[in-house]
């Protein structure tokens, strides 16, 4: 603990990397699939860095945080090819600064998918993205467009 004398703290907090590793293989191990991490809010106040440096040690090659400033600050943790996903989408604007540190946005607007498909074409490849879909819970994602019948991704994007 740093700055802090621990005679005056309220309660100390001990991380257990140990644990948590041994949490992710367990995890891993139940699953068929692939398995990520989420450590958005600095790892939920445990140190996004340190956690997923971790976890990486375990074989976690995917991870996700909420903003893209988590993304921004975690991937010099990370070696490049580990894939990491900005939940909350990107912020208008945002899209190079994204590309450029090989993140991964989780677009769910269709405004978003927009910019993201410019920016693809203007760098003349694809970009990897995921897609939200709202499913009616009034939480983010795209919705379907005015006819019910037209899907809510365009620019010839595939499943």
């Amino acid at each position: 603990m740093t700055g802090t004398d621990p005679r005056h703290a309220g309660a100390l907090l001990e991380i257990d990397l140990g644990a948590i590793r041994a949490n992710y293989r367990d995890l891993r191990a139940r699953t068929r699939g692939a398995c990520a991490a989420v450590v958005k809010a600095d790892a939920y106040g445990l140190g996004a860095a340190v956690v997923a440096s971790a976890l990486h040690a375990e074989g976690a090659r995917r991870f996700f945080v909420a903003h893209l400033d988590e993304a921004l600050a975690l991937r010099p943790a990370l070696p490049i090819g580990t894939e990491i996903l900005v939940l909350n989408g990107l912020p208008p604007g945002a899209e190079a600064d994204c590309a450029a540190a090989e993140i991964i946005p989780v677009l769910n607007s269709l405004g978003q998918v927009d910019a993201w498909t410019a920016l693809a074409s203007r760098r003349g490849r694809p970009l990897p993205a995921a897609i939200q879909v709202d499913t009616g819970m009034s939480r983010m994602g795209c919705r379907r467009t005015s006819s019910p019948s037209s899907p809510p991704i365009r620019h010839g994007w595939r499943a």
